[in-house]
């Protein structure tokens, strides 16, 4: 019985590890950040203009080899083929999101940090214009942890949405000879 306890302990925590290693949220002292370095074949330029031709931001300037951007309000497509399988809580779907963007630029790579992330109300669960931290729904009221709510869909539908958002359309194989 003692051993059946120790294998079922050490299995929880080796899927809890697991389960941490690719989400790309960061809580430190309070504050949620999502951070995810990318590859790419672009130079600094395209990729600054790639993102300043882009839409998401209503702020947008170029300083010491990063992007500084502060980025529109933008909504979790409930109907997008990766998300609809999801099932989306409604304060997914019945809000959007905006914060601050930093994106580093390095040759043949690029990090995007999204911090100071708002959820904005659009009248149904928060008042339309209202925006809300994003800790106040997802992080324990001490400031430690994620919410269990958040560890179940919330984290993978946002995960899902912010690499569309940031991920550079992949390079198809040209047919050519």
């Amino acid at each position: 019985m003692k051993y059946i306890i120790i294998v079922l302990i050490s299995t929880i925590t080796l899927d809890l590890n697991a389960q941490g290693t690719d989400d790309h949220f960061v809580l430190e002292e309070g504050k949620v950040s999502w951070q995810k370095v990318y590859e790419t074949k672009k130079t600094k330029n395209e990729l600054i203009a790639h993102f300043k031709n882009s839409g998401l931001f209503k702020l947008f300037r170029v300083e010491e080899g990063k992007i500084i951007a502060t980025m529109r309000p933008q909504e979790i497509d409930k109907d997008e083929h990766e998300i609809a399988g999801t099932l989306p809580p409604p304060l997914l779907i019945k809000t959007k999101f905006a914060g601050s963007v930093i994106i580093g630029l390095k040759e043949g790579k690029y990090r995007v940090t999204f911090k100071n992330i708002l959820l904005v109300g659009n009248g149904e669960l928060i008042k339309k214009g209202e925006k809300q931290k994003f800790e106040t729904h997802f992080v324990t009221k001490d400031g430690n942890s994620f919410r269990i709510s958040f560890n179940k869909k919330p984290k993978t539908i946002y995960n899902l949405r912010f690499n569309q958002l940031f991920l550079l359309e992949i390079e198809k194989p040209k047919d050519d000879w």
